[in-house]
Order: structure tokens, then sequence, then C-alpha cells
């Protein structure tokens, strides 16, 4: 169903018909008189032939727009200052319009007549030589200028109005100018493919150092045996004779000319007869894609990668693009951060206490690491370079190396008694570990103190 039966039902045509001329909606209309129920028109009635015969051989018209005196200045109507810009001036309309459009305003009764003097304001405040004989001459003016240059009151005498702008692409509710009138296409422009979006995960250290990768996913391929024209082999397409292979028609109602997608030829400008037997004319073939991408050293996780033209192929024109969603996964031993990496490192306790030489493993292989004597739970060192390279340049992380002091649980019996032997030996050099002195404990200590006596004041 196209969206003229979709939005209108079997009266799509004379709806059309109304949407377009509401924009330029005539400003006069013939008078008719009103006196009885079979109401007979005005100039044909008794009053008028015996006035006639009196000499008066005026006709009888109403305007349907206000007198002169009674309209509204310009720039009250559109809500701008008289300094103000063309582009203020085309802002304020569009809102306007969108706002007091007679389709979206269906109740409102008074919608026409708005939506005309709104339009009739952009007529003349939008052209520079209107507007100069307005602001000099007032209504008069404009509408001496009007009728000179071939404009029309309430009907934006011909001006650039972007409908796709006024309306918003999407339109009232839904409302899509191009479906409307046949449209969807470029114009006959050459329309590119769509745009497809897969996803690829990575092994953490492909992702460091980069890597060549297929990636197979479902999608379209040109048509081999007509070549992607759609139609049968030995056989061409033909020039569209609706629109002369332009794949756009010019359509006009009133004072507007919009030019349209080709129903014929969907914008093509070709009309295929003898249809391909393998694509069913449609030039693409679906099926199992495999495509080989460059990832780059660095690469992190999240990041997209565009392919351009190796999305959905177009009959008539260029691919969309692929999109590829990059995943890394996580190291058993690394952990990321941006372009630094961090590694925890276990030593034992005699290690952290003596010092010792240890290898330790790095983005490029291993390397050989001195621990320092005391070494204390948490303490790191940095290696400068060793982290993970920045996309597309020369330089590097760092990496981080946390030390983390392995406690036993369970000792042996002669362990024990070193340790026994060791706290011994400690409290004899250092003094009780309670000792305000103690060179390792002696912050703790005074700290504790002061909190025990703030304590006792609560206890008293």
């Amino acid at each position: 169903m196209n969206i003229e039966t979709k939005l209108f039902g079997n009266k799509s045509k004379v709806l059309l018909t109304r949407l377009l001329s509401q924009h330029v909606k005539k400003q006069y209309i013939l008078r008719y008189s009103s006196t009885n129920k079979n109401s007979t028109p005005f100039f044909l009635s008794k009053t008028f032939l015996n006035n006639k015969s009196n000499n008066n051989s005026k006709r009888y018209f109403r305007s349907s727009s206000p007198t002169l005196s009674q309209k509204r200045d310009l720039y009250e109507v559109l809500g701008v200052s008289r300094d103000a810009s063309k582009q203020d001036i085309k802002k304020a309309f569009y809102a306007l319009a969108k706002k007091y459009h007679p389709d979206t305003n269906r109740d409102d009764p008074n919608a026409h007549k708005t939506f005309a003097e709104i339009s009739n304001a952009y007529d003349v405040l939008y052209d520079d030589k209107k507007r100069s004989v307005y602001d000099t001459a007032g209504h008069q003016g404009a509408t001496q200028e009007n009728m000179e240059h071939g404009g029309f009151p309430g009907g934006m005498g011909g001006q650039d109005i972007n409908l796709e702008d006024l309306f918003g692409g999407g339109g009232m509710g839904g409302f899509d100018l191009n479906d409307l009138f046949g449209g969807g296409g470029g114009g006959g422009k050459k329309a590119s493919g769509a745009d497809m979006q897969v996803n690829l995960r990575l092994d953490f250290m492909d992702a460091v150092n980069g890597c060549e990768t297929d990636i197979s996913f479902y999608g379209g391929t040109k048509c081999t045996p007509c070549d992607g024209s759609g139609a049968k082999a030995g056989t061409k397409p033909q020039t569209c004779k609706q629109c002369g292979g332009t794949g756009t028609q010019t359509r006009s109602n009133g004072f507007f000319q919009m030019a349209t997608t080709c129903r014929g030829c969907k914008g093509s400008g070709k009309i295929i007869k003898d249809h391909c037997t393998t694509c069913k004319g449609k030039g693409i073939n679906q099926g199992e894609r495999i495509v080989k991408i460059k990832v780059p050293a660095g690469i992190n996780n999240g990041t997209t990668i565009k392919l351009a033209g190796e999305g959905e192929p177009s009959k008539n024109g260029r691919r969309g693009n692929l999109f590829v969603n990059v995943t890394v996964s996580e190291h058993e031993l690394f952990k990321r951060t941006g372009n630094d990496i961090h590694l925890d490192v276990p030593i034992t306790l005699s290690q952290a206490i003596l010092g010792d030489s240890i290898s330790i493993p790095t983005l490029s292989g291993e390397v050989d690491l001195k621990v320092p004597k005391g070494t204390q739970p948490g303490e790191k060192r940095v290696l400068k370079g060793k982290g993970i390279r920045f996309v597309n340049s020369t330089e590097f992380g760092s990496q981080y190396i946390h030390f983390i002091v392995s406690i036993p649980k369970n000792i042996s019996q002669k362990q024990e008694e070193l340790i026994k032997e060791f706290d011994q030996e400690e409290k004899k050099n250092n003094g009780p570990l309670d000792s305000l002195s103690h060179p390792v404990l002696s912050f703790w200590n005074k700290a504790m103190k002061r909190w025990r006596e703030y304590a006792n004041k609560f206890k008293n």
C-alpha cells in the first residue's frame, strides 16, 4: 500500500490537490446569495438583473482576506524585528508554517486564514525588493509590487520554499512528500546502497599489534550474469519514456512546481523489459560475503572501523559503507587503561624484605626487573614506552608493575621459630611495636594515642 492510500484512502488525489492549494489559496471568491435553502448565484438573481438595467453593471465579489487597512504589520505576523535578516525571516516562517498549517490544524476553522497571512508576510519580507517597497509604502505598495511581478497575496509569490525543510522530512505526523508524489529516490541521481554494521571480536594481542583478518557476513553482491543491470543477458535497459531518462518528473499544482522521482522507472531513468532470471531484475544477489580488513595496531575495545564502499550495493550507484564494531577480549595478565597496561606481580615475603631480581612479561617479551629491599605491598614501578602503541602514531604508553606481597597461610615449625626470633630481634632494635618512636609504626601509634584521648572524653 502506498503512502497516499495509507494516509488518505480512496480520496488521495483530491486531498493531494487540497494540500498544495492550501499553500497558495486564492484571495478572492465569488459571492453567492444565501437568502433561502435553494440559493441562487447572486449574479443571476433578480436584484442583480434589475440593478443592471439601472446602469449598475458591477459584478459582486467578496475578498477572503482583510482589507489593506485591517491587515497586521508583516513583521508582527512573523514575530521578527524590522531589521531582521533574511535567515531570521525564513526561520520564523518555517516555525509558524509548521505550527499553523491547515492539515495539522483541521479542527481550527481559521487555519487557512492564518496560514495565508503567514505566507503573505514571508513572500513580501523575504524578497529584498518587495520588502523595500513595503517598508516605504506599506501594504498598498507591496500588493502592487506583487501583481506587477507575477506574485500573489498569500501565495508565497514563487519564493524558493523547501517543503522537506518545512515539514521536517518526516512531515506531518509521518507525512512524506517524496512518498506522496511517488518519490523516495534521488530525483534521477544515483543513490548509494545502504550502510551495514558487523561485529568483530579480536584477541587482546591482535588488537595490540594489529592484524589482517576476514569478516564473514550476509549481504548483497552485484549479479554476475547481468553485471548488475538487472536485464536479461544479451539485452539492455531502455530509456524511460515517461521522464526521458532523467529519473524525475516535474509536477505542477497552482504556483508550485515539484520535481519528483519518476514512477515509471523509480528514478533510474531506465526500463527493463526482460529481467535477469538470476537476480529477478534487482541486479543484486544476497548471500554470504567475505571482506578482508586491516586492523591498525593499538585499536581499543568499542572502536568502530569504517570501510567505505563495502556496504550494500545499489543497482544504479555505489555501495554503502560497512561499519565494523570492534570488541577486544580481556587478557589474563595485562589490564588496559587507554594506552597504558597494568600488571600485578606477586612476590614472597622474603623477596619483599630482602629484595630480588625477577623476570616479568611485557607486550614485547620478558624483561628482568629488580625488586628493591623493603618493597611494600601495592608499591609500583613504571616501564616507560612498554605500553600500547597509539593508533597511527609512533608513540607508546607505559607499563605499570604493581607488587603483590604474598603472605603464607601455612608455615612449618622451623619457619614459625624463625619468625618469632625475627620479632624479638625487631623489638630489641626498634623498641615495642606500640612505641611512639617505632621507625615504621610511629605515625600510626601517635594517631591512635590522640584517638584514645578523644574517645575517653565521652566515657566520662
